[in-house]
């Protein structure tokens, strides 16, 4: 519990939006090969702990609908793989694309979420006079993967921060 507390208060910390999907973890226990890692992997608990902490620092949390095909989706040119089932890591689209599965659906994520943050404002209704308050929004051009072990006690946050810091943009 301590790793979920000290990782979800460094998200909260380093970011003003976090993006995440909407995941049916209880679906996901039925699978017994993986019932054990997801369940010790405690993704409620961390998604509350997000929840609770961003809304007392004034950030976001943004949920992407579970049925979003962020795995399936190129992020390079929107072709979406219907073939693409979970052994499969690495994969090419119809264009020439080889994507990463997991990295592919990160920035897949953010981008869905920075849409749904952006509904109504200029930036997504091509500039028809509504926009974003004066308040700076910090977020990644992609997304950064944040590894962690489950019962490790160490975790290098200078390192991580030092990478966020040099690939972060500022959105106006």
């Amino acid at each position: 519990m301590d790793k979920l507390h000290k990782v979800s208060h460094q998200l909260v910390y380093d970011c003003d939006i976090i993006v995440l999907e909407d995941l049916n973890v209880k679906g996901m226990v039925k699978n017994h090969k993986l019932a054990k890692h997801i369940s010790d992997a405690s993704w409620g608990t961390f998604v509350r702990l997000l929840e609770y902490k961003a809304d007392w620092n004034d950030k976001q949390v943004i949920k992407i609908n579970r049925f979003y095909p962020s795995s399936k989706t190129c992020c390079e040119c929107g072709w979406i793989n219907q073939d693409l089932n979970l052994s499969i890591r690495e994969w090419t689209c119809k264009n020439g694309h080889t994507l990463d599965r997991d990295l592919n659906a990160a920035k897949n994520i953010l981008s869905e979420g920075l849409k749904i943050i952006s509904a109504g404002t200029s930036e997504y209704t091509g500039g028809d006079g509504v926009s974003l308050s004066n308040k700076r929004l910090s977020v990644k051009p992609e997304a950064q993967p944040i590894s962690f072990e489950v019962g490790s006690s160490h975790t290098d946050y200078d390192a991580i921060r030092a990478h966020e810091l040099s690939t972060s943009t500022t959105i106006r």
